[in-house]
């Protein structure tokens, strides 16, 4: 392998390591911004360095064929350094500037979609169930009238039948004074049986 691929490497290598720090920061950042659960803090350490990873080696793969070699963890560690020596802290307020401005950006885009979308809809729902539920009671109120209306020439041949059956009703009055009687009597047995230990 030529001198210049080893500088290209180890530059390859210096700005991998310039992307993993402010990866870094981003996740961090992210974690802080959304009260990521600290129990899931762990599984996401893994993503972070699985990705870091697979970053390097690709870009290993791309510049000296894959070769593992002391000064590519060199750049590595030159790429973290700097980048956390120089850039991280206004790059971390930078983050959290661009987070907020998202945040804010999809609050107001939720906001205008319910306003727009959501809130119209739900008022033509509502006033359809309301038209609805004026409508069943004025068609209930009409049937109703209706209902009447047409039992009302029953009415005089109802009152007649029902004074013809007043001999009948005399003769079956002794049978419904016994049955209200013995459910009387059986009520109170059963409630003496039920008080018994």
């Amino acid at each position: 392998m030529n001198t210049a691929m080893h500088w290209t490497t180890i530059g390859a290598m210096m700005l991998c390591g310039l992307a993993m720090g402010f990866a870094f920061d981003v996740y961090r950042v992210a974690c802080h911004r959304f009260s990521v659960r600290r129990w899931t803090l762990p599984g996401l350490d893994v993503v972070y360095w699985a990705l870091a990873t697979l970053l390097v080696f690709r870009t290993l793969l791309n510049n000296n064929e894959g070769e593992v070699r002391l000064y590519v963890f060199l750049g590595i560690g030159i790429g973290i350094t700097g980048y956390f020596g120089l850039f991280s802290s206004p790059l971390i307020k930078a983050i959290s500037f661009l987070f907020r401005v998202v945040q804010n950006t999809l609050r107001f885009l939720w906001r205008a979609v319910l306003v727009i979308f959501v809130r119209p809809v739900q008022f033509v729902v509502r006033m359809i169930a309301r038209v609805l539920d004026i409508a069943f009671i004025i068609v209930a109120a009409l049937l109703l009238w209706l209902g009447r209306l047409a039992l009302k020439p029953l009415a005089p041949p109802g009152r007649w039948i029902w004074r013809l059956l007043l001999p009948v009703r005399q003769a079956l009055r002794p049978v419904g004074d016994a049955w209200r009687s013995f459910r009387t009597k059986a009520k109170q047995i059963l409630d003496i049986l039920r008080r018994k230990p």
